[in-house]
């Protein structure tokens, strides 16, 4: 690929070259924007809850929280600032006048940006340089990143150009779904992992407590032959709340199970690596495994010995290729999967993905290869092209699809895959 492929491109394609590139940085401090509120409204929360927590303010603790450079109390008309050890000093300062700009943030005379807390009637001043900072990092990195974006697609789409026009139009909506899904996973993990850590640190605290008031009613009441009937009611009641602490304590887990099958699928991305096959289709079953559990699964551990052998196909696209006909198996209701190395050649293998569902109907087994064909009814414009983009995309590749059996008590697909030896 020369430069001038490039440049030619880009120079067709210049006006959306321009929109994508003020968009995305819009989209950048749209994000910036969005994120500094979330933030701000997640300090003041913490404040509150802290007040809540320990029923009184504790300013140095307060401004620890929010990491403020000056806290101003209102109420006593006082400022304070951390010393080096972080310890709150009272300074002779001139209480400026705050005016609200949003929500629970002011600025005051003298530009300093602050969180207004109604229960401590304090200001806490925020470090604007570092804010600022933070904001020129970030575009720093959003319009290098903008490019970077725009280009990959523009080099991929000088090679797409040369390849069948039909493709562009039957269904690559499918694939790229397929596809975004590894990066769905792993977005979901990471931003319900840190908040479930915070719950289950914020219930065994509550358990702890609970547990200590126990023993120490145990203790207190050991001598006595009769207690009032409401605090032996009351007693009881708590006792309880443990059998719910362990319901909470299994649920969390369960849930943390989830987010691991989510983890770890960045490798199936666009590069093909040392990725074996069997890999490859592990990932696969994890993905859907995360949604569809009422099934079983096996996958040839010969699979292990083999890589994908050319370039033109990419883990990415065979991993889409495996999700399409493991959903199509769970679709037919499928309770077993069985995926096996059936034959070795020169540059090949073959693989067969045997189900046990109610396969598929006699006069459509000639045409499930065919663009725009399901035997699903849907109103969807992606039903019926699966089946046809993974034969085109493996044919492109120099392998091949195809149906070697199916009744109502099985379907079994075989692929011949590009494949070398690791």
């Amino acid at each position: 690929m020369s430069f001038n492929d490039i440049y030619q491109t880009t120079r067709k394609h210049l006006r959306g070259v321009i929109v994508f590139l003020v968009m995305i940085n819009i989209v950048a401090m749209l994000s910036f924007g969005l994120v500094f509120n979330n933030h701000i409204n997640y300090i003041n929360a913490q404040l509150n809850n802290n007040i809540v927590e320990y029923n009184e303010v504790d300013r140095e603790q307060l401004c620890k929280i929010s990491q403020c450079i000056k806290v101003i109390d209102i109420k006593n008309n006082k400022v304070y600032e951390p010393d080096r050890k972080n310890h709150l000093k009272r300074v002779d300062k001139h209480v400026c006048q705050y005016s609200k700009i949003y929500n629970s943030l002011y600025i005051s005379d003298g530009n300093d940006i602050a969180i207004y807390n109604k229960e401590s009637s304090s200001y806490y001043v925020l470090d604007t340089k570092k804010m600022f900072n933070e904001y020129i990092l970030l575009m720093l990195f959003f319009i290098p990143l903008s490019l970077i974006i725009y280009l990959i697609p523009l080099i991929r789409s000088i090679k797409e150009e040369k390849e069948e026009a039909l493709l562009m139009t039957a269904g690559s909506e499918a694939l790229l779904a397929n596809k975004s899904m590894i990066n769905i996973t792993e977005n979901i993990h990471h931003e319900l992992n840190t908040p479930l850590e915070v719950i289950d640190n914020k219930i065994e605290k509550i358990h702890a407590e609970l547990s200590n008031f126990l023993v120490e009613e145990y203790e207190a009441t050991e001598h006595l032959t009769s207690l009032p009937e409401d605090r032996i009611s009351r007693n009881k009641r708590l006792v309880k709340l443990n059998e719910d602490f362990e319901f909470i304590k299994t649920s969390s887990e369960q849930i943390y199970a989830v987010l691991e099958k989510m983890k770890g699928f960045k490798h199936l991305r666009y590069s093909n690596g040392n990725k074996s096959i069997k890999n490859i289709i592990d990932g696969g079953f994890k993905i859907i495994n995360i949604s569809n559990t009422n099934f079983d699964y096996k996958v040839d551990t010969k699979l292990a010995g083999y890589k994908i052998g050319t370039s033109k196909l990419k883990n990415a696209d065979f991993l889409s290729i495996i999700l399409n006909h493991l959903k199509n198996s769970l679709e037919a209701n499928a309770s077993k999967i069985f995926i096996m190395l059936s034959k070795e050649e020169e540059n090949h293998i073959k693989i067969r993905i045997i189900d046990n569902g109610n396969g598929i109907p006699k006069e459509a087994q000639k045409k499930i290869f065919s663009a725009n064909f399901s035997t699903k009814n849907s109103d969807s414009g992606i039903r019926g092209n699966g089946m046809y983009l993974n034969k085109h995309i493996i044919k492109n590749a120099g392998g091949d699809i195809n149906l070697i059996s199916s009744s109502p008590k099985g379907t079994t697909i075989e692929l011949t895959v590009p494949a070398i030896k690791k």
